[in-house]
């Protein structure tokens, strides 16, 4: 299972895809490379302004106990991170591996919309696999100000897509209640996900082989169904059927959490208020 940071709290090459090595073009002006929303994240999460340091002579290699002193070095977490914690805790997910990894949304749109979004921040590049593809059209341009960042397939396709630890790749299968019907070979940092809007018996394949679930609010029928394929408790199965629309539960790693997404402004604008 895949370590999530936080506190706990109970064969064809794809066209617009760029393979590692090749050219790429200088980042756009889309909204993940372009204007930040520091206030809007959490205050433990905010990139620490370092003090500078005390005069150093040229030709010394050495450094003062004072200089050593205003060295801050960041937290060791790192990952995707989805929300906060009940204890306003960051919570992150190593959504990128040096090993393949496989997910499970269940969840809506709006969700899948985010995860990605967020995704792409981290310099990933999406395929997206859709029977509805209007409903990605323009995700890949608007959020990063580039064509080459997102593409939107219509059902499954056999693609090909270079991976490495700065340019991880993630595979999203929209695809109907049975998830992926061939799910792809995975290499280092490639990750697929499987998003279900509904669970049900046929979607138990792709939850059972992920590394990690994620959850948004379930119907009675929905938790039991993941209680059966997933051996939860029955406090688990309970509390699933109250989330609330801007929460998730992750389930898998060391523990389980239930985190608070936290949209953003331009998430909120973009993608609408939080709904399953």
């Amino acid at each position: 299972m895949l370590p999530v940071s936080g506190a706990p709290v109970s064969g064809a090459s794809m066209p617009g895809i760029v393979r590692p090595g090749q050219a790429q073009p200088p980042l756009g002006a889309g909204t993940v490379y372009g204007a930040v929303e520091p206030a809007t994240l959490p205050e433990r999460s905010r990139p620490r302004r370092l003090r500078p340091f005390s005069p150093m002579r040229i030709g010394m290699h050495g450094v003062s106990r004072t200089a050593l002193q205003q060295i801050e070095v960041p937290g060791s977490s790192s990952g995707l991170m989805l929300g906060q914690d009940g204890n306003k805790v960051p919570v992150l997910v190593r959504m990128f591996r040096d090993e393949p990894t496989r997910l499970s949304l269940i969840g809506g749109l709006w969700a899948a919309r985010v995860t990605v979004f967020r995704a792409l921040a981290m310099g990933a590049r999406v395929v997206v696999f859709t029977g509805q593809p209007t409903e990605w059209k323009g995700f890949g341009r608007w959020a990063t100000g580039r064509d080459d960042r997102v593409a939107v397939m219509s059902g499954e396709r056999a693609v090909t897509v270079g991976a490495t630890a700065t340019s991880p790749a993630l595979l999203l299968y929209d695809v109907g209640l049975n998830g992926a019907q061939q799910p792809p070979a995975l290499g280092p940092w490639q990750t697929q996900l499987t998003v279900l809007r509904q669970l049900t018996a046929y979607g138990f394949p792709p939850v059972q082989a992920s590394n990690m679930v994620l959850m948004q609010r379930l119907a009675p029928n929905e938790a039991h169904a993941a209680a059966s394929v997933l051996k939860l408790t029955d406090e688990t199965v309970s509390l699933l059927q109250l989330l609330r629309d801007d929460m998730l539960a992750v389930l898998g790693g060391q523990a389980d959490r239930y985190l608070w997404l936290n949209p953003t402004q331009i998430e909120n604008t973009q993608f609408g208020a939080a709904h399953r």
